[in-house]
């Protein structure tokens, strides 16, 4: 795919390369039935809490079926950046410092009292916490990414946009799964779902999932590796028609995991570089630094056990030709973790006390959330001229979490409270057949509180604040035909205060929580399909302002502890195009592209932090002793890149006289370079990187009894980080810059072997 409604784009050589191996092996796998008739399925999607195709929904998304997931081989939350281009993930030491980022604009939070600003609504129910969303994607029916502010409908954690799974429903008929994986890097997975009827008003669908993976990064220091885990849960979809006019849905989940992650290896690392400057022990013998370094030192255990009960009952009734929705929700999250934070097996107590103490710095966090949401909303019948949903919103969030750390002593408990109740509502009136204009209200009113307690000063820190704010979203859409149609929106964004509760907490942050976050977003775009059903091309140019975005810096304190902070930038704006296509290439070859184009800037933030030995010459400034700063107007957003390409190919090969078919996928994306730091630190940037994958495999033709997948990820071998961290100050002010490697980082390869009957 050639972008020509963007700026050009001049890719680098291997760029180059690789884009014409992975467009070859998607196009010699075409075959003489190129012009037969064939049409695309529609998909439907809610994005708007309606079921609609996705086609006529005036909304930038992009979402794919079960069968799309089925042939990329999606499996985890962090595959979805295969599907659109506007979305990137990066990653800390521990899964609650993940960031899910649309158009640039995401939180990588720390702090227990902020959500992220990329929703994450699984089966109708938000996930509060980011670390909730990094679920395995088992027996999953759609997934939809909508990009841009969704606060009217979808409430206040979704000032960038939202990331909705929904589940597969029971089958009218008996049936079942069984699939298993194993990989060549030593992962055993294992999933098995049964779905069918009860009798003649009522059905069911459990799945059952295990997850075995051994770890990629080499500790040198105990013999074992990291960043593997266990992971296994379950879940139970129950449909009820319990009358002509009531039916319920109820559903229970379960899942747990327990990982040896993340360790944070040494990308650049000045061999004098001391823990704190002056420890004398060598932090890295045997280990040299760099993008393709799989091995790392450490004394303490790094490991996260988490664990998920949730459950929702939704009843669906019908009053004549309205429809009466309500969605009770339950969730208790638990999640543990231990890290070892100086980032080596040196002996940083022994050399600290004179040999008195002996161990490295290491921490451990327990969280435990309780979480309850209710939804009711009320649906009009489609009149000729108008429709309309109104809505209310309720949702209680309570979170503890306890803090330890070794060394540089920190040991700190604290209680986060949110209470949130909306009440929203969105009408659509049709001025003609081909002409409609959507206006959506919500007003949002929110109590927040804090209760702090540090115990090595035996001080107890109490807050509580409240906020209401109206939004809303303006779209007119048109269609020039039964195929094409054009919309232009406007919506306001909002994502709440917050307390910045971490290490360092005190009564000024306790009075003073971090402001809401707002955003002006405006879209225009086309969604058009063509050459009878064979071609969707969808477009969208967008423009979003946000004043006061929440976000977290990184800093090691004047005792070489790690901080992070979470703080206002005063304005921001996102601006970009983004481009959707699938096409059929004959019957048997399905193409898919999607191509971003994204500006984010830093308009105002003149007083940011500056980065480990910013000089003067560079923007830092001294405002006052021990104090200084930058002003960061015009700088990029940390993970943003400017461009990313995401191309993958769907082909079915018909094998006539054999009882199965072939088929092949071939999946590539490619990002722009990028700085990992809000605060433009050169050392943590990263140039553009690219990732092929390869599948091949049998299906058998009559009813898919068999499915049996040969598969290579990051075929070339392409190495790439994730993220990438200045840990300098803990090292004496040497460049020690740490990173954190994603599992397709290196090639590896699997077979992947489904039974349906």
């Amino acid at each position: 795919m050639t972008p020509t409604s963007t700026p050009t784009l001049t890719p680098t050589p291997p760029f180059a390369r690789k884009a014409a191996l992975a467009a070859a092996l998607l196009l010699s796998q075409q075959t003489a039935s190129a012009l037969a008739q064939a049409a695309l399925e529609e998909v439907i999607v809610t994005a708007q809490k309606r079921a609609q195709s996705a086609q006529d929904v005036p909304v930038a998304l992009t979402a794919v079926n079960a069968e799309a997931i089925e042939a990329m081989g999606l499996q985890e939350f962090s595959d979805v950046t295969r599907l659109s281009p506007s979305l990137t993930m990066s990653s800390g030491n521990n899964k609650q410092q993940t960031s899910i980022r649309i158009r640039g604009i995401g939180t990588n939070v720390y702090s227990i009292a902020v959500e992220p600003s990329v929703a994450v609504i699984i089966d109708n129910v938000s996930q509060v916490q980011p670390g909730q969303a990094l679920s395995n994607l088992v027996d999953v029916e759609r997934i939809e990414v909508l990009r841009g502010p969704q606060s009217t409908l979808f409430g206040k954690n979704a000032s960038a946009g939202l990331v909705s799974v929904v589940t597969k429903n029971p089958a009218s008929e008996f049936e079942g799964s069984l699939e298993l994986v194993v990989t060549d890097d030593d992962q055993q997975r294992t999933v098995g779902t049964l779905s069918g009827p009860v009798g003649g008003s009522a059905g069911y669908r459990v799945m059952a999932y295990y997850d075995d993976r051994d770890g990629y990064l080499d500790n040198l220091t105990t013999g074992t590796t990291l960043n593997g885990g266990l992971s296994r849960g379950g879940r139970g979809k129950f449909l009820w028609d319990i009358t002509d006019r009531l039916t319920a849905t109820a559903i229970i989940n379960y899942s747990e995991d327990t990982v040896d992650c993340c360790g944070i290896n040494w990308y650049q690392l000045d061999p004098t570089a001391r823990v704190l400057g002056f420890v004398p022990a060598d932090p890295a013998p045997g280990i040299k630094p760099g993008p393709d370094n799989r091995k790392i030192r450490q004394d303490n255990p790094s490991y996260g056990h988490s664990e998920d009960i949730a459950g929702s009952l939704q009843l669906a009734y019908s009053l004549g030709e309205f429809s009466l929705t309500s969605i009770t929700a339950l969730d208790r999250w638990d999640f543990t973790n231990t890290e070892d934070v100086d980032f080596s097996d040196v002996d940083v107590a022994g050399a600290l006390t004179g040999g008195a103490l002996h161990g490295g710095i290491d921490s451990l966090s327990d969280v435990e959330m309780s979480f309850f949401s209710q939804e009711l909303r009320l649906d009009s019948p489609l009149y000729d001229d108008f429709d309309y949903m109104l809505g209310l919103y309720y949702a209680k969030a309570d979170t503890d979490r306890s803090f330890e750390r070794t060394v540089l002593v920190a040991d700190w408990a604290a209680e986060a409270g949110t209470e949130s109740m909306a009440a929203f509502g969105q009408g659509n009136w049709r001025f003609s057949d081909k002409t409609s204009l959507s206006l959506g209200l919500r007003y949002n009113y929110e109590e927040i509180s804090v209760d702090f307690y540090d115990a090595p000063t035996d001080a107890r820190y109490q807050g509580d604040d409240t906020d209401g704010v109206w939004l809303g979203k303006l779209s007119l859409q048109h269609f020039l035909n039964e195929d094409t149609m054009l919309f232009a929106s406007y919506s306001r964004g909002y994502k709440g205060q917050a307390y910045d509760v971490s290490t360092g907490f005190n009564q000024d942050k306790a009075d003073n929580p971090v402001a809401a976050e707002n955003a002006n977003a405006y879209e225009l775009g086309i969604k058009t399909t063509l050459f009878d059903q064979r071609l969707q091309f969808n477009a969208v140019a967008f423009y979003t302002e946000y004043d006061d975005y929440q976000a977290q810096n990184t800093q090691i304190n004047e005792d070489g502890a790690v901080e992070l902070d979470i703080s206002n930038v005063g304005v921001l704006e996102t601006q970009g195009i983004e481009v959707d296509a699938v096409g059929l290439l004959g019957q048997n070859f399905m193409l898919r592209a999607g191509f971003a184009w994204i500006d984010a800037t830093v308009k105002e933030y003149p007083n940011a932090q500056c980065y480990s030995g910013q000089t003067v010459a560079q923007g830092c400034v001294e405002i006052a002793p021990g104090a200084s700063v930058q002003d960061l107007a015009g700088a990029d957003l940390a993970n943003s890149p400017d461009y990313k390409l995401t191309l993958s190919g769907e082909y079915t090969l018909p094998l006539g006289s054999l009882p199965f078919d072939g088929f092949a996928n071939v999946s590539y994306r490619w990002q722009d370079e990028v700085n990992f730091n809000l605060n433009q630190d050169p050392q943590t940037a990263y140039d553009s990187y690219d990732v092929l994958d390869l599948s091949v495999g049998i299906v058998e033709r009559e009813r898919e009894a068999y499915r049996v997948t040969l598969f290579v990820n990051n075929l070339l071998d392409d190495g790439y980080v994730q993220s990438l961290a200045n840990l300098g100050n803990l090292y004496g002010g040497k460049q020690a810059i740490g990173q954190v490697l994603s599992r397709d980082s290196q090639r590896y390869a699997g077979v992947r072997v489904k039974f349906n009957f």
